[in-house]
């Protein structure tokens, strides 16, 4: 009955049971899909396939083409020998563990499929996360009590719960990264608090551990470090205390370390196994990476695709608060301002900023149980103020919930597109309790991650480069001594790349894609080849490839008839302008053939049309 009168636990309560009916209540069919998919992927090859290490992925091919979770299978890596391995760490998947083991056994009692994926599995994934919630709200409340009010408290949970795209991502997107980074920091904060009252051992077990599953869920994470270094430094006096402090406990911290280590063996393991490497760069996507000497920090913040202070404008508050932070707090302000700044530079420097099909800027979520203490100072300062002030605050307030709850509603109804919003499109559809589709052609281009290439708005584009080899003009260096003579390229037998062509993206447009349509008459001169020829398209960086887009040049028949072919190709999202566009016709096969009316065009979008972000 005391709790019951603590107003920030009866506040707690209530998102505790909103949050919860709501994420049960909208459970669907796909909850394993995509990026969730990678994060699970270990737990049913090892469990259901008796395939841990991931050495062969045709049981994941065949679950994907039953129940189509994903168009690629971009959450499967490489390592150095080409073999398959996990894209994700397993970090994720250790949380999944207890309660895929409760989905397994639920299968089993119940009569569904024990295939990993049944509605069983769903279910009892959805309520761990919905635990992971619950834990992660309930080390934020205690953060919060630390240095607030109990009333202040409640108003920062219930802002930073329904004001921001918090809401959305704890709810039903929770089975991602997200909800477990956010518990995850929140006990971090709460035992460097109690370690720097109290060092005692568990209390620093509890950051080690907690930091180590940090980087096993998302290596950027371990930057979480910044907050138990640097808390209480706040000059070169206190700096050398700490520097005593951590020589006194010196024995605490190896033991930590070794248990860090054992949370931490698992990955290592697999990593050593697969690569012989115990730490291995997974991420092998030339396209998607760290931009760190050209930060995204202006499209992080403003862009009309997922700027944070545009979609969630409430955290401008959070902000303020820094300068009240250091006046009244100052002993934690460069913890929390270290890392803060250095999270938000790494996360804003990720090539693909906008970060998939989120609501606002999906992993500065994570950052939040810092924000809040200096958004709380900002609440301390006002309670003092007058009414006018506080009245007038408060109806600012409820005005960013009301628009961050709508706005919320047209994500989740597709009114607000989670991909291609630009600024032409999000005015147009603002307040929009429908879709209008004549506005749709103000969005950012549609890409269809079956990895298909069609070309069917071709009105909307101008040809900006059209380009046909005339064969009986090539020099020898492009042709062979025989085709010399004739008015079409001889392919040979001993060549491989024909017709080969790198030009830098940016002398080709300024905007963010391209279409390019190659055609060509192909004719084979003898038996035809079992193995047939390639159009391939890439960009290029110094990285190694991405875009990569590779389709067969079929052959009907056995005939020596010429036949045409034409091959379309959307640019991937472009990482640097820099880079460079290819493409070449590979021939994999022996046989020679011969190849005519070789035209390349290359289009750009009207415009008239484009819209900028």
């Amino acid at each position: 009955m005391k709790l019951l009168k603590d107003m920030s636990f009866v506040t707690l309560l209530i998102i505790g049971i909103i949050l919860s009916v709501y994420r049960i209540s909208n459970i669907n069919n796909k909850e394993i899909a995509w990026d969730v998919l990678g994060y699970y992927m270990p737990l049913p090859a090892t469990f259901i396939h008796n395939d841990p290490l991931l050495n062969n992925i045709e049981w994941l091919k065949k679950v994907n083409d039953e129940k189509d979770l994903t168009g690629t299978l971009y959450m499967v890596s490489t390592n150095d020998k080409g073999e398959p391995m996990y894209f994700f760490l397993l970090g994720m998947s250790l949380f999944y563990l207890p309660f895929f083991l409760i989905g397994h056994f639920s299968s089993f009692t119940l009569g569904f499929p024990m295939d990993g994926f049944s509605p069983p599995y769903q279910y009892a994934l959805v309520i761990g996360s919905v635990i992971f919630t619950l834990i992660g709200l309930y080390y934020f409340r205690k953060i919060l009590q630390s240095y607030f009010s109990n009333k202040i408290t409640s108003f920062v949970l219930l802002i930073t719960v329904f004001s921001t795209n918090y809401i959305h991502h704890l709810t039903l997107k929770n089975l991602e990264t997200v909800n477990v980074l956010f518990m995850l920091i929140s006990i971090t904060v709460w035992f460097t608090i109690k370690w720097h009252k109290e060092p005692k051992l568990k209390y620093l077990i509890s950051i080690g551990a907690s930091i180590t599953l940090l980087g096993m869920v998302k290596p950027s994470e371990i930057l979480i470090i910044f907050i138990p270094l640097f808390w209480n430094i706040y000059s070169l006096e206190t700096a050398k205390k700490k520097i005593v402090l951590i020589a006194k406990y010196k024995y605490h911290f190896f033991m930590t370390i070794g248990i860090c280590l054992l949370i931490a063996s698992p990955q290592i393991t697999y990593w050593l196994i697969k690569t012989g490497q115990p730490f291995y760069d997974s991420y092998k996507n030339p396209g998607v990476g760290l931009d760190i000497y050209s930060p995204h920090i202006l499209d992080t913040l403003f862009s009309y695709r997922k700027g944070w202070l545009l979609y969630t404008p409430v955290m401008v508050f959070y902000l303020l608060g820094f300068p009240l932070l250091l006046k009244n707090n100052k002993h934690i302000f460069f913890a929390i301002s270290i890392y803060f700044l250095s999270s938000f530079y790494i996360i804003s420097s990720w090539s693909e900023w906008w970060y998939g099909a989120g609501f606002s800027n999906r992993p500065l979520i994570v950052v939040y149980p810092i924000l809040a203490i200096s958004f709380g100072c900002l609440l301390t300062f006002l309670q003092k103020k007058r009414i006018l002030v506080k009245t007038s605050f408060a109806i600012i307030i409820l005005m960013l919930t009301f628009l961050n709850q709508f706005q919320w509603w047209q994500i989740k109804n597709y009114i607000i597109d989670p991909y291609r919003t630009t600024k032409a499109y999000y005015w147009a559809s603002f307040f929009n309790t429908s879709i209008v589709h004549e506005d749709k052609k103000l969005l950012l281009i549609e890409r269809n991650f079956t990895g298909e290439m069609n070309f069917d708005n071709r009105e909307n584009y101008q040809l900006i480069q059209d380009k046909s080899i005339l064969f009986e003009d090539m020099n020898s260096v492009n042709k062979n001594e025989d085709s010399l003579n004739s008015n079409h390229l001889i392919v040979e037998e001993d060549e491989t790349y024909i017709l080969s062509k790198e030009v830098q993206y940016k002398t080709l447009t300024a905007n963010d894609h391209l279409y390019i349509v190659i055609s060509f008459d192909l004719r084979y001169t003898e038996n035809l080849d079992s193995i047939l020829p390639h159009m391939v398209f890439t960009m290029n960086r110094k990285e190694g490839n991405y875009g990569y887009y590779s389709p067969e040049i079929k052959i009907d028949s056995l005939n020596t008839n010429w036949k045409h072919y034409s091959f379309e190709y959307l640019t991937p999202p472009i990482r640097d302008h820099e880079d460079q566009l290819m493409y070449y016709i590979w021939k994999r096969g022996k046989k020679s053939f011969d190849i005519d009316n070789f035209h390349v065009e290359i289009f750009e979008k009207k415009k008239v049309l484009a819209s900028k972000e």
